[in-house]
This record gives structure tokens, sequence and C-alpha cells, in this order.
């Protein structure tokens, strides 16, 4: 059995932040230069205090006490100006430098391949690119600052505590090792529970994100309640992390609080005793400014509970944003240029398996499809047809064998041209919250601004024989997954976004499995008159759409077992007149 995976250290995972906030470097140094400021004004107001006592109040010398009342407001007015920007600033580079890391997520899921969308939910990316970089937000433009200034405050305090009495401060700071191990031992279970709550939070956010999408299935079939239930179970499971991390951030913040007033008490039972020694200079003055100096130094210790489990959110979040930006499941891009293909699309013993432990779906596959050729591919589901078209497209990596259009392997291809060459129509149209331009065109800003070209596709595509009953026509908006438009419909769209990038070789991917006989009969039409001089791959179960194709392919458990046209292997008393006979069922 392999080893657990260590866990990076805190440290780590702030360094590997850096390239996100380095280009704010001025703000930083601002961060730098005022927050030790700040911290000295602060050390400079209890020995203020001193002076106020010793020099002026306990010898009834009023004579410069207004001068030291004065300077002890400019400290604290200056230090809190000091802090105030100085916290300002680190906002400033956490929300800039958390702006490109989401851009960087973003960037880094659009590039991965299908494999990776395969293992992942939509709640847990979203997870990740939205509370999880929030998290590390909170730690930058709160915990950090603060664990900042309280590490230079504690140590500027028992610098000057020791400077003042050095007997005093080790009796104040007899309790310090016990607070060492308290704070380490309450960090650990921070940081567990930390980890516990990002992950059951990516859980609740994907499990809501699936059931809203599928609410009309759920209510059909009456399974509202188990999802209520199940909604209940992971609700709880997050709560109750969240309950357990907030008891030891509440119960490590009480026992600092008892601590600073042990540490305090313990001072004072010492310092009155020796302030009867006129030699020991133990004054009233210096009591009033250890204390205020204890103070200072265990309001950021109790305050440390709040900031470590700040800090442990965040480490916990960035542990699974970097733990996704390094996972790697890119499509290798080619750096074979080509400008337009004629659509010839050769197979050569391609065998693929979906991954390293899974069966080959397909197997020994050689295939010519010659320009301007229609190909339909038929088979049972699980055949391996739809991954044909996926391989042609680029989604998966990996096929043996060799694929190549127009003499150009297919993995060395430039992936930017290839997919100006090659487009697909799939059977469940995936439309945008958008006008049926923008969904038709896709936002490409020259198709956007080509009208007359978008709207000639939709003619082609039929789409006008609804756009123009749309309040806006193309200029109509459409909601997000075309939830005001039909199945039809959502397929007639998706077939004009082809049509619209004038590609050589179009993929139709059982795209009229789900449209009525006059939606059908209208994309039957574009096929025949617009596709004459193209590559056409058809993939469907209807055997209207198969029967016009140049030739069939019939796969069977991933291997080609016929092919040649609908009268010819009819004859042959096959694969493919089963299917048939069936309607094309199975």
């Amino acid at each position: 059995m392999s080893a657990p995976k260590r866990k990076p250290s805190d440290w780590a995972l702030m360094k590997q932040l850096w390239p996100y906030v380095r280009a704010d470097r001025t703000w930083l140094w601002v961060v730098l230069v005022l927050t030790p400021i700040g911290v000295l004004l602060g050390l400079w107001q209890p020995l203020l205090l001193r002076e106020a006592i010793d020099e002026h109040i306990a010898v009834g010398r009023m004579s410069g006490l207004g001068t030291v009342a004065a300077l002890y407001v400019a400290a604290v007015g200056l230090g809190f100006t000091a802090r105030a920007i100085a916290q300002y600033g680190l906002s400033v580079v956490g929300l800039r430098g958390l702006t490109r890391l989401r851009r960087h997520i973003f960037g880094h899921v659009t590039r991965q391949g299908q494999r990776f969308f395969d293992t992942r939910t939509t709640g847990a990316l979203l997870t990740r690119t939205t509370n999880d970089v929030d998290a590390v937000y909170e730690s930058l433009a709160m915990g950090a600052i603060s664990l900042v200034t309280d590490a230079l405050t504690i140590a500027g305090t028992l610098v000057a505590m020791l400077l003042l009495d050095w007997k005093l401060t080790l009796v104040a700071a007899s309790v310090a090792p016990a607070i060492v191990f308290i704070v380490e031992v309450f960090r650990r279970q921070l940081r567990k529970w930390s980890t516990v709550i990002r992950a059951s939070q990516s859980k609740l956010n994907g499990f809501f994100a699936e059931r809203v999408h599928g609410m009309t299935l759920l209510q059909l079939y009456g399974a509202e309640e188990k999802a209520r239930r199940d909604f209940r179970a992971l609700n709880f499971e997050y709560t109750d992390a969240y309950r357990r991390s907030n008891w030891w951030d509440a119960g490590l913040y009480a026992i600092m609080d008892g601590m600073s007033a042990l540490a305090i008490g313990i001072m004072l039972v010492y310092g009155a005793g020796r302030t009867l020694e006129p030699e020991s200079g133990v004054t009233v003055g210096l009591l009033v400014a250890f204390i205020d100096y204890l103070n200072k130094i265990f309001v950021p210790i109790r305050e440390f509970s709040g900031n470590v489990a700040t800090l442990q959110r965040s480490s916990a979040a960035l542990e699974r944003v970097f733990d996704l930006l390094g996972t790697h499941e890119e499509i290798r891009p080619g750096t074979t240029r080509v400008d337009r293909l004629s659509g010839e699309v050769r197979f050569d013993d391609v065998a693929f398996a979906y991954g390293p432990d899974r069966p080959d779906v397909l197997k020994g596959i050689d295939l010519t499809l010659a320009p301007g050729e229609v190909l339909a591919i038929v088979g049972a589901t699980g055949s391996g047809k739809t991954t044909l078209g996926k391989l042609l497209l680029r989604m998966y990596d990996g096929y043996r064998g060799s694929i190549t259009l127009d003499g150009h392997e297919l993995s060395g291809l430039d992936t930017t041209d290839l997919h100006r060459n090659v487009t697909v129509v799939h059977q469940d149209s995936y439309l945008f919250d958008g006008t049926v331009a923008e969904n038709i065109a896709l936002w490409e800003p020259a198709l956007l601004a080509d009208r007359a070209r978008i709207e000639a596709a939709g003619r082609r595509a039929c789409v006008d024989t609804f756009v123009e009953s749309l309040p806006g026509g193309y200029d109509a908006r459409i909601s997000e997954r075309g939830g005001n438009l039909s199945s039809g419909q959502k397929q007639l769209l998706a077939f004009a976004r082809a049509l619209v990038r004038d590609a050589p070789l179009v993929i139709l991917d059982e795209a009229t499995a789900s449209v009525d006989s006059l939606t059908e009969r209208q994309i039957d039409l574009a096929i025949d008159t617009l596709f004459q001089e193209k590559t056409v791959i058809v993939i469907a179960h209807r055997l209207s759409t198969i029967t016009k194709a140049d030739r069939i392919v019939v796969l069977h458990h991933g291997r080609i077992v016929e092919q040649g046209t609908h009268e010819s292997l009819l004859r042959q008393n096959g694969r493919y007149k089963l299917l048939v006979e069936t309607g094309f069922a199975l």
C-alpha cells in the first residue's frame, strides 16, 4: 500500500500564491513599511503611560504632562492610520491577486480534456472558483496582515518588557510553554475540520446543482422526498463540520483569555511586592506599563485563534485549489497548422479505451472517408459510434493506431485549426443564457458582427420558422439551458450553430433523435442541400436519416462488422438488418 500523500505546509501553500500577487509589489512595500511603524507606535504608548505616572502624576509635577498626553494621542492616531492604510493595501493586493487566480483556474479548466470532466462534478469545480477562492481572499485581506502585525507586536512587546524589567517579564512569560502547546493542538484540529468543511461544501454544492438541473425528472418520478432527505444529510455533514470547527475556535479563544488573566495576576502578585523595595526599580508606572504590554501581547494571542481558524480555512481551500491546478489532463496541442481541409478522413487500426484500467471501446478500426462523402455509423448503444466522433473532435487523447485528416495525423494538428474544420451537432443541444444570435455565434466577435451570416445559417437550419415568432427575432433572449424552447427548436439552433461555421467536416451525433417528423424533414432537407460537398458523419438511430448516406458502417462491440449501402446491407441478412427490423431501438 502506498504511503498517504503528505499535506503541504501552510507556508508552502502561501508561497504558491506569490505569482498571483507579485504584480502589486508597490502596495506590498507600503504594507511592509507601515505595518512595523504601526506596531512601534503601539509599543510606544505604554512607555508614555509609565512616564506620565512616574514622572508627573505620582510626584505631583503637572508641568510637561500635557506634552506626554499629546504624544500619547498622536501615537494612537498615527498608529491607527498606519494600520488602516496597511490593511487597505493588503486588501487591494488580495483582490487583484485572487482575480488573477480565478482567471487562471477558469483558463486551466477550459484547457482540460473530456477525461477531466468525466471525473468531476460541476458543483466541485464551482466551489473551487468561488467559495475556496473567497476563503483565500479572507485570509489574505484579514488573516495575513493580522498575523504579521500580531507577530511583530508580540516580539516587540517582549523586547520592550525585557528592557524594562527582565524579572517581571520572565514571571509573566511563565505561562508561555502552555500557550505554545495549546495553540499547536488547536491549530491542527482547526486545519483538519477546515478540510472537512471544504469537502462537504463541495459535495453539497454539487448535489444541489445536479438536482436543480434535473428537477423536472425528479418531480415526474416522485423523487423529491428522497432528494430532500439526501440534501438534509449532506447539509448536516457540512453543518456538523462547521460546528466542530467553531468549537475548537471558541475553545482556543476562551483558553487564551484565561491565560491572559493568569499571566497578569502572577505578574501583579510578584510586582506588587517589589514596589515596596525602592532599590528594585519597580514602580506603579512600570506595573501599569507592564499591564498595558501584557494586554497588547495577549490581545493578538487571543485573536490568534480567529486568525488561525481563518488561515486554516484558507490553507484547506488553497490545498484544494492548487490540487486542481496541479491536475493536467489537457489535450496535447499539435503544431501542424492547416488552413482549410478537404474533408478526407482515415482511421488505420484505431483502438481506444476511456482509461488505462478500462476495456477498449474501439478495436482495430479501419475506415476511410472521401471528401464530400456522407457516412452513417450505426450500432447498438455502447458499440462505440459516438466515440469515433469524440476522437475526431479530439475530446480525448490516447488512441492507438492512426487517424489522419487530409494526410495529417490528428494528434499533430493545431487544435484551433482542427475545430475550425470539424464541427458537431449533438442530440443534447446545450444553450446558454443569451440571445438567439449569441447562441448561434457562441459570442465569436467575427460572427456576431456578421448578422447576415447568422441569419443565413438560421434559414438553412430552418431556425427562422420559429425565431420570427419570438419577440426580437434573433435578438430574443434564451433562458438558461434553453428552457423557453422546445427540444426540436433547441436542436435546430444547434444545427445553425454548426452551419454558421462553414466547416468541411460535420458530425451529426444523433441530431434528429428527439425531434418531431416536421423538424426532422427540415433537417434532412438542410443536409441534402447544404452538405453535398462536405464530409458528413451521421450517427443516428432513425432509419430515415441513415438511408440517405452514401455508405453505412455497422459497429458491434467496438468493431466494424459490416459496411455498404442500405440495400446491400439488407441483402447480407446480418447485424444491420437486425437493427432495421428492430427500428434501431437497440
